[in-house]
């Protein structure tokens, strides 16, 4: 893994640790056990959302903490559970956002969680030491969430460092995100398939006709292109499955092997 002038590995892995913390935070909430952040924490606030679906419940997504002895503020977001939701769809449909356009799924979640990253990140004083963190749905949660504490001069100043990340918006948004969220890392295995989706674009051919009926279909999507945002920090790492590829600890061994 090459890592690029001013990214922090050593904040990565603080970022990835928690990660692991808020994907333990929603075991024992399946469970029904209690939960408490390991280490050298304050916890600020808990990060909550209920999923699309008849007979989804309001689920643990993350939380904001505060390093006790650094200062630094991280809003973490764990994944989904399973890899079915990023396999069932080549593309995905977008909602309006302030700086573009925005996946619709993503914006769902991050936005039942928006008020709380911001109290969490308001209460420890903002500044430019909040770091913003994710794998997988929640790497996507975190673009959404760093464009909320710029946009919102909250934490003008914030960082991300996320990990196996899908495209979150347009164009426009991705444009926009590079502007204003200079500090940004994504963190990314090149075996990875969940970091290819959704598609950049659904268009099959350059001379933009549909040839076939599935190509009409596509046609119709033709306006939800979607591009990554931030520095890639890449490494291929093929350990001989998706969920394999994908897993936490890939992207840790990774980071310590850098």
């Amino acid at each position: 893994m090459y890592l690029p002038p001013g990214f922090d590995r050593a904040i990565a892995l603080e970022a990835a640790a928690l990660v692991n913390q808020a994907y333990d935070q929603f075991q024992h909430s399946k469970q029904g056990t209690p939960w408490a952040l390991q280490g050298n924490y304050d916890l600020l606030r808990l990060l909550s959302a209920k999923p699309e679906g008849a007979f989804t419940k309001l689920e643990p997504f993350g939380f904001v903490a505060r390093n006790k002895t650094s200062g630094n503020v991280f809003v973490t977001f764990r994944g989904t559970d399973s890899l079915d939701d990023w396999l069932s769809d080549l593309t995905f449909p977008q909602v309006a956002h302030p700086w573009g356009q925005a996946e619709a799924g993503f914006s769902l979640l991050y936005a039942q969680c928006s008020s709380d990253v911001r109290a969490g990140v308001q209460q420890a004083g903002g500044g430019p030491n909040v770091f913003v963190t994710g794998h997988s749905l929640g790497a996507g949660m975190a673009v959404l969430a760093a464009a909320d504490l710029v946009n919102s001069g909250v934490a003008p100043g914030c960082m991300m460092y996320r990990l196996a990340g899908p495209r979150v918006g347009d164009l426009a948004f991705a444009a926009q995100f590079n502007r204003r969220v200079p500090a940004a890392w994504r963190i990314v295995n090149t075996e990875d398939i969940v970091t290819t989706v959704p598609l950049a674009t659904p268009t099959l051919f350059s001379d933009d006709k549909p040839h076939t009926a599935f190509g009409i279909v596509l046609m119709l999507a033709r306006k939800v292109d979607f591009e990554h945002v931030g520095t890639p920090v890449s490494f291929a790492t093929h350990k001989g499955s998706i969920p394999a590829n994908h897993a936490m600890q890939v992207y840790i061994d990774a980071l310590n092997a850098s």
